[in-house]
């Protein structure tokens, strides 16, 4: 840190700050870019505007002390200071140094409310994401246990139940869900199928497995329907044409 002759330590960080916008100003105003071009258009503006001489060169060392890092930085005097001040509107060094730290203060504030917005919005986010991971899951499970995804026979039909392990219980169908039933013909249909068990023959109208005991049905035949349809069926009839069915 530079030490003034008899006025003791300056504050570096406010000096930087003062520089910088210095010759942030002049480069809006000029439109020049080179360090002369900038050093020039301040010694001529200073002069114009304020009747204060800072030449050439004192503007050069200052942009290569504290812009481009290319020169150790000299510290300015108070005067200098206070003018350089006035040219971005400020009544003095101390003014600017006042009005310096409280932006400094609001930019710490800015950056600390930007970081805790920052941190909110990725809380927000982490608990979007849960809450739709949570969603998906409790869907799954709600789908798996309660839906109604299996069927089971119920007398002449298929029932959809939820699946839960009973006896009889098949996957859901619903194809079969729709055409299987079970019935007692009155004429031969275009397609039915049968089963016989236990000397008992069941019509279905449907193919497939038997709901209950698993065997695979048979296409009746006009053998069948002959005798199991048409023919006027009495007991004694019956019982022996049980015994030709294979």
């Amino acid at each position: 840190m530079s030490l003034e002759k008899g006025k003791g330590f300056k504050k570096e960080e406010p000096i930087q700050e003062l520089m910088e916008l210095v010759f942030e100003k002049a480069q809006k105003e000029s439109k020049k870019k080179s360090i002369h071009g900038l050093a020039k258009y301040l010694s001529d503006r200073f002069e114009e505007s304020f009747q204060f001489n800072i030449d050439i060169n004192t503007f050069t060392r200052y942009y290569k002390g504290y812009i481009s890092k290319e020169k150790e930085k000299q510290s300015p005097t108070d005067d200098v200071l206070n003018a350089l001040c006035q040219y971005l509107g400020h009544k003095d060094f101390k003014d600017f140094e006042i009005k310096s730290e409280c932006e400094i203060v609001k930019r710490k504030l800015r950056k600390e409310i930007t970081r805790q917005e920052e941190k909110y919005k990725k809380m927000i986010s982490m608990s979007l994401v849960v809450g739709v991971l949570l969603l998906g899951t409790l869907s799954f499970f709600i789908s798996k246990y309660y839906k109604k995804n299996c069927m089971i026979w119920v007398e002449d039909h298929y029932e959809k139940i939820r699946c839960s392990g009973l006896e009889n219980e098949r996957k859901l169908n619903e194809v079969e869900l729709q055409k299987m039933r079970k019935i007692i013909p009155e004429r031969c249909e275009h397609e039915l199928w049968y089963n016989k068990t236990d000397n008992k023959v069941t019509f279905f109208t449907y193919y497939g497995k038997h709901p209950t005991n698993g065997k695979t049905l048979k296409r009746v035949t006009e053998h069948i329907c002959e005798i199991y349809i048409l023919k006027p069926r009495d007991s004694s009839e019956a019982n022996s044409s049980l015994d030709s069915i294979e």
